[in-house]
C-alpha cells in the first residue's frame, strides 16, 4: 500500500499539467452551459498564410471558427466560443489556448502506462491578452480562433478577397488599436481556456511569421533622429569607460540618420573619477563625431528615479534611451543592431517603453553559451519577476519569449527606451522609489495610459548586473525591497497579482523564471507550525547528547548515520519563508517516511510537516544504490508566514520517525540558520 501511494504521488508530480487539466474538466462539468444560439462555422487551415478567398463566400451572420488540420476542438469548444460573442456583441475575434498530445516521454520524460491511445495530453500554450507586437513579430494566436462573418467581409471589402489568414487578423488588431483605451473595451478577446489539442508535440516549435506583415510595421518616415543616452554613474569610471567604447564603437546604424548625445548624471564621483571621465569625454569627441556628451554632476544621495528625470529634463533628443553604466555593446554584426531595433518599435505611436534582452557575461561554465539575465518582466502574485532570468539561450523557450518580441507589463531600466514627449506626459520615474521597481512603475502607468510596452529581444547586451550598486542580499537591503515593493501596490492595486500578458494559469506563487503551470501539491501550501512545548523538547534533542566514540557507536546502532540533510536554499518573502532542500535514509525504502522540518531557538522550537516533494536530482544520485529506494520525493519544501512566531535566528533540523534528529548543513557543509 505505502509504495502504492507513493508511485501515484510520483506519476502525479511528474505531471503536473494533467492534474491541472482534471481540476479544470471537473469545473467544465459542474457548469451549467446554455447553447448560445450563434451559429459557428468550422473552417480547417494549414497555414495562417493560407487565403482567405479559398473559403468561398461568406455570410454576415455566422461566426467563423478557425481550427488548423493536425489538431482537434475539446468538447464544447465552439459554444464556450460562441458564448463570448453572444455576452460581448462588440467582440470581432476570440482565441484561445491550446496544448498538445504525445507519449509520456515527450513530455515528462518518463514512462508509463498509456493513457487514451496511448497518448497524453502535455506542454500547454497559455496565450496572452491583445499584444498587437507580439503579432508582428509572429502569429501568436496559433490554431484556434474565431472571427465574426461581417468583420471578415468588411476587411475583405478594404483589403481584397487575396488577404491571407495572417493579413486578416492584422488588419483587426490595427482597427482595434486605432481605438484602444484598455483590455475592457477592446473587440480582441483572449479566452484563456485551453480549447484545441495539436497533433503533434514537435509543432510546438512552429513561430509563423510573414515578411509581408512585418513590413506593415516598418516606418515609412525618413528616419534622421537624436538620442539622448542617459546613464547614471558614479565612481565607477572605468565600467562605465567600457559601456561607452563599446557604445560608440559597435553599435551600427545609417550614417547621417541617428545622432546619439550621451548624458551622464553622476551624484558625486571622487575627483579622481570625475578626471577619469573629463579625459575620456575629451578624446571621445574627436574619434566619434557622431556622439556628443553631457556631464551632469550633483552630489546627493542614491536615487536611479531622480537621476533619471535629471538626464531627460536636460536631453535634447526625441528618444530617450536610459542606459546602466555596466551595459556592455556585443562585437558583432547583430550585436551592433540593437539600437536601430528598439527605436523601430519606439516610435510606434501606440508603444510606450522598449526593453532589449540582456544577458550575463559569459564565464567558463557557460561552454560558450550566453544566459539571459532579462527578457521583460512579469507581474507574478509574488511581484515583479525577470522572466527566463539564468537560463541559457538556446532554441526557443515558451514559444520564443527568448527569440520574438513580445508585448510585455514592463521591462527594466537597465536598457530602456521611450520617447520624450511620452516619458513627460508620463510625469517622468517615480522618485519616492529610489532604487527599485521604478521602472516597472512607470511601465505600470503606460499601460493605463494605452500604452504598450515591447520586450524587443532582437536587440541584445550584455549586462554586468549589479556591479555599480551591488546585488540586494543583505537584510537591510531585502527590507527595502520589500518596502519599496509593497509601496508599488499601494500606488497601483489593480496590478496586484494581475498582468494581461502572463497566463494566471501559469505559475504565481514562487519565482518561477520559465513558464510553468500554475498547479499547487501539498508542498506548495502554507504549513501551519507546531510549536513545541518545553517538557517535550527533551525528548526530541536527547538523543544528540553522546560524542565522541560513544556517540558514533549509539549513531551506529540506531541508524543515526545513515540519516542525510541539505538545506539548498531559503527565500524571504514579505509575509513568507520557503525553506528548500532534501532529506534521505539510506539503506531503506524511503517510501512514507515520516519527515519534520524544525527550527531550533534557544527554548523556542517549531516544527512543519514535510510533504513529499519531487527531486529527481537527488533520484539521479541514489539510483545505482540498490538498498537505498523510493528517494525521487526527498525534497524539503515548506512554507510558512512569519506572523505569529516569536522573531530570532533559528537553527534548522530534520527530525526523521518523530525521534531521529539531524542538523541540517548547506551544500557546502555548513550548518544552516535563518533570520524570523
Amino acid at each position: 500500500m505505502r509504495d502504492r501511494m507513493y508511485q501515484e504521488e510520483l506519476f502525479a508530480q511528474r505531471t503536473p499539467y494533467l492534474q491541472w487539466l482534471k481540476g479544470q474538466q471537473e469545473m467544465e462539468r459542474t457548469m451549467d452551459r446554455p447553447e448560445a444560439g450563434k451559429q459557428v462555422c468550422a473552417l480547417p487551415f494549414s497555414s495562417c498564410m493560407d487565403s482567405v478567398s479559398g473559403y468561398g463566400v461568406f455570410r454576415a451572420d455566422t461566426i467563423y471558427l478557425f481550427v488548423r488540420t493536425g489538431g482537434s476542438l475539446v468538447k464544447g469548444a465552439e459554444t464556450m466560443i460562441a458564448e463570448i460573442f453572444s455576452q460581448r456583441p462588440g467582440t470581432m475575434l476570440v482565441y484561445a489556448d491550446e496544448d498538445y498530445r504525445g507519449s509520456l516521454s515527450a513530455f515528462y520524460e518518463m514512462d508509463g502506462k498509456a493513457g487514451e491511445g496511448g497518448l497524453y495530453r502535455g506542454a500547454p500554450w497559455f496565450k496572452p491578452e491583445f499584444s498587437p507586437d507580439t503579432l508582428s513579430s509572429f502569429f501568436y494566436l496559433g490554431s484556434i480562433f474565431a472571427v465574426r462573418g461581417d468583420v471578415i467581409l468588411r476587411m475583405i471589402d478594404v483589403h481584397g478577397d487575396s488577404i491571407g489568414i495572417y493579413e486578416l487578423v492584422y488588419w483587426i488588431f490595427m482597427e482595434v488599436l486605432a481605438v484602444w483605451q484598455s483590455l475592457a473595451d477592446t473587440g480582441i478577446v483572449h479566452l484563456a481556456k485551453v480549447l484545441y489539442t495539436n497533433d503533434s508535440p514537435a509543432s510546438a516549435a512552429r513561430l509563423e511569421c510573414s515578411a509581408h506583415i512585418k513590413s506593415l510595421y516598418e516606418s515609412k518616415e525618413p528616419v534622421q533622429e537624436l538620442v539622448s543616452i542617459i546613464i547614471p554613474s558614479k565612481d565607477n569610471a572605468k565600467i562605465l569607460q567600457r559601456c561607452l567604447e563599446t557604445l560608440m564603437q559597435n553599435t551600427i546604424y545609417d550614417k547621417g540618420a541617428v545622432h546619439c548625445e550621451i548624458i551622464i548624471v553622476d551624484n558625486g564621483s571622487s575627483p579622481t573619477q570625475r578626471q577619469h571621465i573629463a579625459e575620456f569625454m575629451e578624446k571621445a569627441k574627436h574619434r566619434q563625431p557622431d556622439f556628443t556628451f553631457l556631464y551632469l554632476y550633483e552630489e546627493s544621495p542614491f536615487n536611479f528615479s531622480a537621476m533619471c528625470n535629471r538626464g531627460a529634463q536636460a536631453a535634447a533628443g526625441r528618444y530617450l534611451l536610459f542606459l546602466n553604466d555596466d551595459i556592455e555593446v556585443l562585437d558583432t554584426e547583430e550585436g551592433g543592431r540593437w539600437l536601430a531595433r528598439m527605436m523601430a518599435y519606439a516610435r510606434r505611436r501606440h508603444v510606450g517603453a522598449v526593453g532589449a534582452k540582456l544577458y550575463y557575461p559569459l564565464v567558463p561554465a557557460d561552454s560558450g553559451c550566453y544566459r539571459i539575465q532579462h527578457t521583460g518582466i512579469t507581474n507574478m502574485g509574488i511581484g515583479p519577476a525577470h522572466k527566463l532570468g539564468g537560463m541559457t539561450d538556446t532554441g526557443s523557450l515558451y514559444h520564443g519569449h527568448n527569440t520574438m518580441n513580445y508585448d510585455m507589463l514592463a521591462v527594466t531600466a537597465a536598457c530602456m527606451m521611450v520617447r520624450k514627449s511620452v516619458f513627460d506626459e508620463m510625469g517622468g520615474f517615480d522618485e519616492s522609489l529610489a532604487v527599485a521597481y521604478n521602472d516597472v512603475a512607470l511601465c505600470f502607468r503606460l499601460y493605463q495610459s494605452g500604452y504598450f510596452n515591447v520586450q524587443v529581444n532582437e536587440a541584445v547586451l550584455i549586462h554586468h548586473e549589479s556591479l555599480s550598486r551591488g546585488l540586494d542580499t543583505s537584510p537591510q537591503k531585502r527590507k527595502r525591497l520589500a518596502e519599496e515593493k509593497e509601496r508599488l501596490y499601494q500606488q497601483y492595486p489593480e496590478f496586484r497579482a494581475w498582468d494581461p500578458f502572463y497566463s494566471p494559469h501559469l505559475v504565481q506563487w514562487k519565482r518561477d523564471v520559465d513558464y510553468n503551470t500554475n498547479f499547487l501539491y501539498a508542498c506548495d501550501e502554507i504549513v501551519v507550525p507546531e510549536s513545541v512545548h518545553v517538557s517535550e523538547q527533551s525528548k526530541i534533542f536527547r538523543q544528540r547528547g553522546k560524542s565522541g566514540i560513544l556517540g558514533k557507536i549509539r549513531d551506529r546502532l540506531t541508524g543515526q548515520d545513515l540519516l542525510m540533510a541539505q538545506i539548498d536554499s531559503i527565500e524571504q518573502e514579505e509575509q513568507t519563508v520557503t525553506v528548500n532542500g532534501w532529506c534521505v535514509q539510506r539503506n531503506r525504502n524511503n517510501a512514507g517516511i515520516s519527515r519534520r522540518l524544525c527550527l531550533c531557538s534557544g527554548k523556542q522550537v517549531y516544527m512543519f510537516e514535510i510533504l513529499p516533494k519531487l527531486r529527481e536530482d537527488v533520484a539521479s544520485v541514489f539510483a545505482a544504490d540498490g538498498r537505498t529506494a523510493n528517494v525521487a520525493l526527498s525534497g524539503i519544501q515548506v512554507r510558512f508566514e512569519r506572523n505569529g512566531l516569536q522573531r530570532g535566528r533559528y537553527r534548522i533540523a530534520i527530525l526523521f520517525h518523530e525521534r531521529q534528529l539531524l542538523w541540517a548543513m548547506n551544500g557546502k557543509g555548513e550548518q544552516i540558520e535563518v533570520e524570523i
